[in-house]
């Protein structure tokens, strides 16, 4: 009787998560995969430099680690924790990291419980009612001179440094290139600009 009740739940659990996933993709506009792509990384590294004993990195929200992954070939030495709270990211992110030689740490874990006093560089992929706060407390945890970014929504509470329009090299005639406002957010409370904002504390 276990052997059926057992595969079974697992196939449920998996359906669920799977289906979760996909509905706060294409219909909550939620941001777990974007920063992966390679022509937004790019852009965001070539704009700063870590120098060696500062190299202390955390990204937040940070799906399948795709910035991690090009920040470590950049400094393999860097250490490297990146948060993901969502449960799906983290699965497909903590797989990733058993099958590829990286020193990616990732962790499960809520944003506001994360200590970032010893941080050198903080990446933020987050939407705007994650990053509510998030300024604060990076004003009060965070070190002088310590590198802040975030993708597509400014940071309240910190003061800007510099912000980048993300160009999409993709090129003309890809599909996502062409059919993006399929992917956009319905709802106008929020709008993603397409930029990387640089903060320092």
């Amino acid at each position: 009787m276990l052997s059926y009740i057992i595969p079974g739940v697992i196939v449920i659990v998996i359906v669920y998560f799977t289906a979760r996933f996909l509905f706060d993709i294409l219909l909550r506009g939620f941001l777990p995969f974007i920063p992966s792509r390679p022509w937004v990384v790019e852009q965001i590294i070539n704009e700063f430099d870590l120098p060696v004993g500062k190299q202390n990195c955390i990204a937040f929200s940070t799906g399948r680690s795709g910035f991690f992954h090009a920040l470590e070939r950049k400094y393999p030495q860097a250490k490297l924790t990146a948060i993901e709270p969502n449960l799906f990211p983290f699965l497909v992110s903590w797989v990733q990291t058993l099958v590829r030689e990286t020193k990616i740490n990732v962790v499960r874990e809520e944003v506001f419980r994360v200590n970032v006093r010893d941080a050198d560089f903080v990446y933020c992929h987050l939407y705007p009612n994650d990053l509510r706060g998030m300024g604060k407390k990076f004003k009060f945890e965070c070190r002088p001179d310590t590198i802040i970014v975030s993708t597509g929504f400014n940071i309240m509470n910190l003061n800007l440094d510099k912000a980048i329009p993300l160009e999409d090299r993709r090129g003309k005639l890809d599909w996502l290139s062409k059919n993006q406002k399929l992917f956009q957010r319905k709802s106008k409370k929020f709008k993603k600009e397409n930029k990387a904002f640089f903060y320092k504390i």
